[in-house]
């Protein structure tokens, strides 16, 4: 009897073991499919707003640049490419794509004796390769900030642009380019690298009167539609869909505003040269 109690107990330690380990296996299955994946959209969207906050200091980085006109001075701003998995819990961590491109945006203004007034702008593009959270992608262009998602885009900072409303219209635009100098012009991966960005050169030419339309090819015309389109009703300018001091159009790639023979306007512009590159180091790859 001895023998066969002794062994009773010895199953029932074999039993409660197995009870013990599919407990375990059962919460952290709960764990890896129910909050893992809330906790890294979280994270992701945290990176998001992160990566909003470094572009806004990009942009402050130059305007500082336009205001001081300093060469040989460069700012260094930090951007972070992804972020980490979470540890000892399976999950996949997030990267980015940081890239400086050369005329991704062309203003072109025309007055009404047709001459034309051309300027070809460089940008810097982020994209985020998200596994959990919406992708975004921040692009500093034409001295604005725009945020882009698949929903759409929107202006996120806006650029130096105002507009005065009296007998005349005056437009006044500080047009920023940014071109890449030596260096690393794109990398991917995650982590946080700088990017550093000088002055280069400034020119204010005379005034550009008589301006017909104003035209700007971009990969975000919506953002830029509504931006031009709110400045001006707020200046004063009537607009009723079909344009009683302006119109406004646009196709999948380009905005043009159009200005009636009702308003005069002059178009003062500032040319900004910004040099920038992505400072060297090693960058993490997504292999």
């Amino acid at each position: 009897m001895k023998k066969i109690n002794k062994s009773e107990d010895a199953v029932v330690g074999i039993v409660s073991a197995f009870l013990i380990v599919g407990l375990v296996v059962a919460l952290l299955s709960v764990v890896q499919t129910q909050y893992v994946p809330k906790w890294m959209e979280e994270k992701e969207a945290a990176h998001m707003d992160e990566l909003a906050d470094q572009f806004a200091r990009l942009k402050y980085a130059i305007d500082t640049h336009t205001s001081t006109k300093e060469k040989n001075t460069p700012i260094s701003t930090s951007i972070t490419l992804g972020s980490k998995e979470m540890p000892y819990l399976m999950s996949v961590r997030a990267f980015g794509q940081l890239n400086i491109l050369d005329n991704g945006t062309i203003i072109t203004i025309t007055t009404k004796d047709l001459s034309e007034f051309k300027y070809m702008l460089g940008s810097i593009k982020y994209e985020s390769i998200n596994s959990y959270y919406i992708d975004q992608t921040y692009i500093l262009e034409s001295g604005a900030v725009v945020l882009s998602q698949p929903q759409g885009n929107t202006i996120f900072v806006k650029p130096s642009f105002s507009v005065e409303f009296e007998k005349n219209v005056t437009l006044y635009y500080n047009v920023v380019n940014i071109s890449a100098i030596g260096g690393k012009n794109l990398i991917a991966g995650y982590g946080t690298y700088p990017i550093q960005t000088e002055f280069l050169s400034y020119t204010n030419p005379s005034d550009i009167r008589n301006v017909s339309t104003v035209s700007v090819e971009t990969e975000y015309v919506n953002a830029w539609h509504s931006f031009f389109n709110s400045t001006l009703i707020k200046a004063g300018l009537n607009y009723d869909g079909y344009g009683t001091n302006y119109s406004i159009d646009a196709s999948d790639s380009e905005i043009t505003i159009e200005f009636k023979d009702n308003v005069n306007v002059v178009m003062d512009i500032n040319y900004i040269e910004i040099g920038a590159q992505i400072a060297p180091g090693w960058v993490e790859s997504r292999q």
